[in-house]
């Protein structure tokens, strides 16, 4: 028993955490190689325009040089192919490479071997480094990544590409909004969030709550989706990365619609309409960042209706978190691990609000509760990995038999 609880017990005081992600691609840096050749890498099409490149180069002293082919739709013509990467199938991953091109303009792109196959965005290049991405989920016990480098446009650009990652991205998610519960605040007002346009039709409910004891009540306008809009706080995220954002709704009539949206710099994403019903549902939005500081928007102005909102999350990789500090003194203990029934908590600090996710990045349960969380019953839990997450910025990932 002392055992278990000294490889449960996790202290933070005043530390810098971090979170860094193992990369699952075997020579992603390119370093090791003769020639022009690449150690875990193969040269599925094209090899003659795959080279070793040793000027310019993101990191290290050696990265790949890729000449497209100049004919439009062949990316695949130029095609770089890793070593088989174990995964799990139903798992989430993200796999990125570092990109410039000679000139600007024509794209890459990632796709996936084994299982079924995944074909990422074709990715615009420019002369300074960016960083490209793919998410996907396995369908197989092992799985590829493919380097697709042949361009899609009738002109010839010249590629160099550096540092690719694999990450298992479940592994490294965080819920980057704050007060996402909206448990936060007084009267009408939600801490973390603005009434950006029509504040009078937004208030706190008390009764019609997911969790907790305390939500949003929304009239909307009939009008525009965003004549009823809730913004959060900006959050610092990586553009290009995917993230998902969720939430809980009802209606009073049923049959009307609410979106996500975002506001940006570099400019808004907008989610579908969705149509909400007369019980509580979960509404989700997955899109790939485009600014660095990006605010979450709940537009909620266009059917004529009454909705209830509650338990917010906006769920993204986070694989390196060293630059952030926790300023708490705090020890706390989840166990037992691998649970069944009951996970208990002991903390020094009382914990108001726990969520749970599973490897998809989806909130399974959320619990919210006045007094001190002492114990989260899971027993409705299919087996498999989760990661609660507690309102005290604590982290623990646990198997559910």
């Amino acid at each position: 028993m002392i055992k278990k609880l000294l490889f449960l017990f996790v202290t933070v005081m005043c530390t810098t955490w971090t979170m860094n992600a193992q990369n699952l691609l075997l020579n992603g840096d390119f370093e090791a190689g003769t020639g022009d050749n690449f150690t875990n890498w193969s040269k599925w099409n094209g090899a003659t325009s795959l080279t070793a490149e040793s000027a310019e180069i993101h990191g290290g002293s050696r990265a790949l040089k890729a000449v497209s082919t100049g004919v439009a739709g062949e990316q695949w013509k130029v095609e770089l192919h890793s070593d088989a990467v174990a995964t799990v199938i139903g798992t989430s991953y993200e796999v990125s490479m570092w990109v410039k091109g000679a000139t600007a303009g024509n794209v890459v792109r990632f796709s996936t071997s084994g299982g079924t196959t995944v074909y990422g965005a074709d990715f615009t290049v420019s002369t300074t480094w960016q960083k490209c991405y793919l998410t996907f989920t396995a369908t197989a016990t092992s799985t590829n990544i493919n380097l697709d480098l042949g361009g899609n446009a009738a002109t010839v650009n010249t590629f160099y590409v550096d540092d690719v990652a694999m990450i298992d991205i479940t592994a490294t998610s965080k819920d980057f909004i704050l007060n996402g519960n909206l448990e936060a605040g007084t009267g009408d007002s939600f801490t973390n969030w603005g009434k950006w346009n029509g504040g009078v039709n937004m208030t706190a409910e008390a009764v019609n709550v997911h969790g907790g004891v305390r939500g949003l009540k929304a009239v909307s306008t009939g009008t525009a989706e965003y004549n009823v809009q809730l913004v959060s706080d900006p959050m610092t995220l990586e553009v290009g990365r995917n993230y998902t954002a969720s939430m809980w709704v009802k209606a009073v009539t049923g049959g009307n619609t609410i979106r996500f949206s975002t506001t940006a710099t570099a400019g808004a994403n907008y989610g579908p309409s969705t149509t909400i019903g007369t019980t509580w549902q979960q509404v989700t939005y997955s899109f790939a960042a485009k600014d660095a500081s990006t605010r979450l928007n709940l537009d909620l102005g266009k059917s004529t209706d009454t909705f209830y909102i509650d338990d917010i999350t906006f769920i993204g990789a986070s694989p390196v978190l060293s630059a952030e500090k926790f300023e708490v003194s705090n020890k706390i203990v989840f166990y037992p691990n691998p649970v069944t029934d009951n996970l208990n908590i002991s903390s020094d600090s009382a914990i108001k609000s726990v969520i749970v996710i599973d490897l998809n990045g989806k909130t399974v349960k959320t619990v919210k509760s006045a007094d001190n969380i002492q114990s989260v019953n899971l027993s409705e839990l299919s087996q498999g990995m989760y990661i609660l997450s507690t309102d005290t910025n604590q982290q623990f990932k646990f198997l559910k038999n």
